[in-house]
């Protein structure tokens, strides 16, 4: 039975898209899958000095946050506990600090949702200490803000 010209442009667009689908699957394949498990942890030495590694949302600075988002800051090294995490934010607004467990990231809890609108000032104080460095001796300031509500 022959086949009419609409059967074969239809059997041409079949063929060529298993090809097509073949050659995706086959480059998706190759690639090289990474995990978390992968990734190096950051090797400090006693003579680095703590700086701030990543920051969530990232990047904190200039960046809009959730009402009420966990503010993450992770640091090159342990802090000695999470009372020597000197930190405070304007306008005043109540939140907790906790530590990962390896207390290189500090988690900024806030203890009611941030109001909306509102533009957010994060000190990092001098007088934080670090295990093996003590005083920090620098200050960081981020400002972040949360989004307008303009009702629906």
């Amino acid at each position: 039975m022959l086949k009419t010209s609409k059967q074969k442009i239809i059997t041409g667009i079949v063929i060529i898209g298993i090809i097509l689908v073949i050659i995706f699957l086959k480059g998706i394949s190759s690639k090289p899958t990474t995990s978390s498990s992968d990734k190096k942890p950051i090797q400090v030495s006693e003579n680095d000095k703590p700086q701030i590694i990543s920051t969530k949302p990232d990047p904190l600075e200039d960046n809009i946050v959730g009402a009420t988002d966990v503010v993450e800051i992770t640091f090159n090294r342990s802090l000695e506990n999470v009372g020597e995490f000197k930190s405070r934010m304007e306008p005043e607004i109540g939140y907790k600090v906790e530590l990962s467990g390896d207390r290189k990231t500090a988690r900024i809890i806030p203890a009611k949702p941030y109001p909306l609108g509102t533009t957010f000032t994060l000190f990092i104080g001098p007088d934080t200490k670090f295990d093996g460095v003590g005083r920090w001796g620098e200050e960081k300031i981020f400002h972040f803000r949360t989004i307008k509500y303009t009702g629906v």
